[in-house]
């Protein structure tokens, strides 16, 4: 025992002085710790750990999982950029922790709860097109070639799928042709034109302070065209019905089936879009269309440029909003920058979205692709500053005024603005996923602030005949990233009350919108999503003030399903973000049977309006007279009652005075 007692001390000793020559600095050189090493050393994990400064902390942005326990157990995949998906970041970062005790007002806790649940509603919402098998309908000749010239004045300068000699042809085609054996391209064609046509039309937005000065006349005037509108949008879902029957390669069937990506973009939901777009995609490869400069010299070899871009930009819409890979890409397509030289006005602004569209592909490919790899500090900054330098580039070839941008002047002309709008939304594609970073943290709000602002002022001047059809189908192309930057900021506690001002008007805009659009469409949702937010930043602002959320129906926890969500995040650098159990809330029955006979209505009803049969009437055909002044020229903002005489409540229906074809 005490030899025992006597080696202890002896190395407790020896493990003193260890520990001073340690403190000291003196090397250590024992043989009894020499003899202690292993004959190969292996490293430490603290010796493999890099340090501080070159640990990859800025990794892949990533989507949401939605798993829902009903009886068909779906799942869905929600890309990073799209609306559902910043819809989830806005409610677990800001809402959930604001209903779960954040505030101590009970009103915002109260608020911030419905909200999650409106906000649950509005992604596990996954309405179908009414299916009813009967074919589409060729439309009234007299209605196509009274649209013909305000389409291509309004719409066709923003995506030229026709130009005005072809369809001249598609209509005289039409009208030659026996209402047995026509043509489903030509038929597909000459409805979308005018539906495209009366969308722009009615898209004309009045500012606020004149919307209570609008007359009675004006309004069911309004009516009655939203009527038109929907029945030739029943037409457009039946031909989605038959879309199969438009892959035969053929010119006609590419424009057919491009002009249907066009309307379902606004008009129905992004899962319906990406899905039809992928068929013209391949029906547009099966004829060449992007092999343009081979026909050089053909008369249509302009027309296939124009489509090959328009097809290379909508891909990039599909990518950003839709959430799939780029289906076309850039090294299959042949951006001639020399057409510019050519005096095309159209032309020239095509190219330029042309090129902004292969920035946003280069963006997703080393950003948000699978295989992106996770980066450094350093590595984000040499990233940011090459992207910047290429849209820097583009600007100085695109003719866009970064000073007139970044200033209180608005762009005068219509595609000046929408290239604006597109280099501001380009920009937050590729800060976004590097948000925390120092460098890009103090410009990604003015950023949002910029292209928020350019849509608003663009909003106001909707009215006027070079912007009409515009605005729709810009904010239906760029992911909202600048909504939510927006919300994000405002919410936080950061956001100025002129940020608060913004996001107020631009949800009135985004009101006037959706209210000529179905539920599922882009813009509708995103108008929910902007109303549902800004009750509660109002309930923040007033907390002593009870808000009733308006913009759509409520429902209880006990009567929402049970869905399973799992959200993740880009920057976990501490921890990841674990899966949440929610409650998420679904459509009313009583809306989708409202909605549902709606479609059917218009369906049912508009079979006559869109009848062949009808369609050839003699000169004197009443549909001609009402009809005829709107072929002169433009749109203006027109009432068809003031050139009908008939006074339409706005509950009736066009469809059942049956004032078209009596």
């Amino acid at each position: 025992m005490s030899r025992r007692l006597e080696s202890l001390e002896a190395a407790l000793a020896e493990t003193q002085d260890t520990i001073k020559r340690l403190v000291s600095g003196t090397a250590i050189c024992t043989d009894t710790f020499a003899t202690l090493q292993p004959a190969h050393s292996w490293p430490t994990p603290e010796e493999t750990t890099p340090t501080l400064h070159e640990t990859a902390v800025f990794k892949r942005p990533l989507g949401h999982f939605l798993r829902s326990h009903d009886v068909e157990g779906s799942e869905r995949y929600f890309n990073p950029t799209s609306l559902e998906s910043l819809v989830y970041d806005i409610r677990d970062l800001f809402l959930e922790p604001l209903a779960n005790g954040g505030s101590e007002n009970q009103n915002v806790r109260e608020c911030a709860l419905l909200a999650q649940h409106k906000l649950d509603d509005l992604v596990s919402r996954n309405k179908e097109i009414i299916r009813n098998g009967a074919p589409p309908t060729a439309p009234p000749i007299s209605i196509l070639k009274a649209m013909i010239e305000p389409y291509f004045a309004t719409v066709n300068p923003h995506f030229p799928i026709w130009t005005k000699d072809s369809f001249m042809r598609i209509a005289t085609a039409l009208q030659e042709t026996n209402h047995v054996t026509q043509d489903l391209g030509l038929v597909v064609c000459s409805n979308n034109l005018i539906l495209m046509a009366l969308a722009a039309n009615l898209s004309q937005i009045p500012s606020h302070q004149d919307k209570p000065r609008q007359s009675r006349s004006v309004r069911s005037g309004s009516s009655i065209n939203m009527d038109l509108m929907n029945g030739f949008l029943a037409n457009a879902k039946r031909a989605i019905e038959y879309a199969e029957l438009l892959l035969a390669p053929r010119l006609i069937n590419v424009q057919a089936l491009l002009s249907l990506c066009v309307v379902a973009q606004e008009h129905m939901s992004p899962s319906v879009f990406a899905r039809l777009f992928n068929l013209t995609a391949q029906c547009a490869k099966s004829i060449g269309v992007h092999d343009w400069e081979t026909l050089e010299g053909d008369e249509g070899d302009r027309e296939r440029q124009r489509l090959s871009y328009c097809l290379y930009i909508l891909d990039k819409v599909v990518c950003s909003t839709a959430g799939t890979s780029p289906y076309i890409p850039a090294s299959d397509v042949h951006i001639d920058t020399a057409t510019k030289s050519y005096g095309d006005r159209i032309m020239s602004d095509l190219v330029a979205r042309a090129k902004l569209a292969e920035i946003q592909e280069t963006i997703y490919l080393e950003i948000y692709a699978r295989r992106a790899p996770s980066r450094t500090a350093d590595q984000v900054r040499l990233l940011v500053s090459k992207f910047d330098q290429k849209l820097h580039d583009w600007t100085v070839s695109s003719g866009v005024d970064l000073a007139e941008i970044d200033s209180d002047a608005f762009p005068s002309s219509a595609p000046k603005i929408e290239l604006s709008i597109g280099f501001a939304c380009t920009q937050l594609l590729y800060m976004r996923p590097f948000k925390e970073h120092p460098d890009v943290a103090f410009q990604i709000i003015e950023v949002a602030r910029r292209g928020m602002k350019l849509l608003v002022n663009l909003g106001c001047s909707a009215g006027e005949l070079e912007h009409q059809g515009a605005l729709s189908s810009i904010i239906a192309s760029y992911p909202p990233l600048y909504v939510f930057e927006i919300c994000s900021y405002v919410l936080s506690g950061e956001g100025q009350d002129s940020d608060v001002n913004m996001l107020q008007s631009f949800t009135e805009m985004l009101h006037d919108i959706a209210d000529l659009r179905a539920e599922e469409s882009h813009n509708h949702r995103l108008y929910e999503a902007c109303a549902t937010i800004v009750d509660v930043i109002t309930a923040i602002k007033s907390p002593h003030k009870r808000r009733k959320l308006q913009h759509s129906s409520s429902l209880s926890s006990s009567q929402l399903p049970s869905i399973e969500t799992q959200r993740l995040f880009p920057y976990s650098p501490s921890s990841d973000v674990p899966p949440n159990n929610n409650d998420n809330n679904n459509s009313s029955s009583q809306a989708q049977i409202r909605n549902q006979g709606n479609t059917s209505l218009a369906v049912s009803n508009f079979e006559p309006l869109m009848s062949p049969t009808n369609s050839r009437g003699c000169p004197e055909d009443e549909l001609v007279t009402l009809m005829g002044p709107l072929g002169k020229g433009p749109f203006e903002p027109f009432d068809l009652l003031g050139y009908s005489g008939a006074q339409i409540s706005r509950g009736e229906s066009l469809i059942e005075k049956d004032l078209w074809w009596d």
